[in-house]
């Protein structure tokens, strides 16, 4: 415990980020591009409803947030004419590009690999057991008599990502038909997952049903991508908004991408630029140009875990729409 307490007008920092709830809160709320509820809030910050409202009447003393509207509609804000707003729209914002920025140096460490793994993905970052640097695990799926060398290449590359970023990678390497076995009780983790490199990790953990054949071709491959594709474009017909967001993530990669990456970023843009039935069709289209595209599919974060596993599941254009129009709205 602190021995004396400290000025508030010297130390408000104390107050507004003094829990990890408070830092939770506001960081959803930087990144929100709308004011939300209480709940939903909780929701996005993985905070239970029993803790979120002793941290929000925390955070409205100090005035950095604020209640919109009376009654169970009311709604939350960040202020961002509070003496620090700005300033902490700037510390957030650091955070999210340092990661966005560690992602893109681990996808630049796979361009000159050869040969090139089936999938590369990473897992979230969690603190290590001794409360140290972030600890970040990197799944490798490939040939078996590759994998030896593929990790060798990476585990040369890597060390100046872990100076850079101060975080420990770990890379684990795994058989496409050990991923298979693992992906009743796992499935969820491997929808959360950041593709790096090659078939998104969702797509080859996706259940195998008893109508469903085995995923060995690629055309069978881009039949689940494109899947995931319809699904993205029926979150978007019904939300516009997220073009915004999935704009902004395209234009964060691309001040770091490689030459050709590039070019694709650019054309994903001019696609999200695209009539919303325009870009429906697009990413859906059965042909070379769509199946090219779809082996990036930067926007598929904004499915939630529980939509990509409902697209992966479906066998029809129409179900793969209903995985996404039949969840409520958020």
């Amino acid at each position: 415990m602190p021995r004396r307490p400290q000025n508030t007008l010297q130390a408000p920092l104390n107050a507004i980020l003094g829990t990890e709830a408070n830092v939770r809160l506001i960081r959803v709320l930087v990144h929100a591009d709308t004011p939300m509820t209480a709940g939903e809030l909780a929701r996005r910050a993985q905070l239970g409803r029993t803790s979120v409202y002793p941290a929000l009447d925390s955070l409205k003393t100090t005035g950095i947030v604020e209640f919109i509207g009376t009654g169970a509609h009311r709604q939350l804000r960040l202020r961002s004419e509070h003496p620090l707003g700005h300033a902490l729209i700037d510390l957030f914002s650091a955070e999210a590009n340092r990661a966005i920025s560690m992602v893109d140096a681990l996808r630049e460490s796979f361009k000159m690999l050869s040969p090139h793994p089936t999938s590369a993905w990473i897992e979230g970052v969690n603190h290590d057991e001794r409360g140290g640097e972030d600890a970040l695990t990197l799944w490798v799926v490939g040939d078996p008599k590759a994998l030896p060398k593929i990790t060798d290449a990476l585990n040369a590359r890597i060390g100046d990502i872990e100076r850079r970023f101060g975080v420990q990678i770990a890379v684990n390497t795994s058989s496409r038909s050990e991923i298979e076995r693992r992906v009743g009780a796992e499935g969820e983790r491997f929808a959360r997952a950041v593709l790096l490199d090659g078939i998104p990790p969702a797509a080859l953990a996706a259940p195998v049903h008893s109508s469903a054949k085995n995923l060995r071709s690629h055309d069978e491959h881009d039949t689940r991508a494109r899947r995931l594709a319809i699904a993205v474009a029926a979150k978007l017909e019904r939300d516009p908004s997220l073009v915004r967001r999935a704009r902004a993530r395209i234009v964060d990669r691309e001040s770091q991408a490689s030459p050709g990456e590039r070019r694709e970023l650019r054309e994903w843009l001019r696609m999200l630029d695209s009539a919303p039935g325009k870009l429906k069709r697009l990413l859906s289209d059965p042909g070379e140009r769509g199946t090219r595209l779809r082996q990036t599919l930067p926007a598929l974060d904004l499915l939630t875990p529980s939509e990509r596993q409902a697209a992966l599941a479906s066998e029809t254009d129409e179900q793969a729409r209903t995985a996404v129009t039949k969840t409520k709205r958020r």
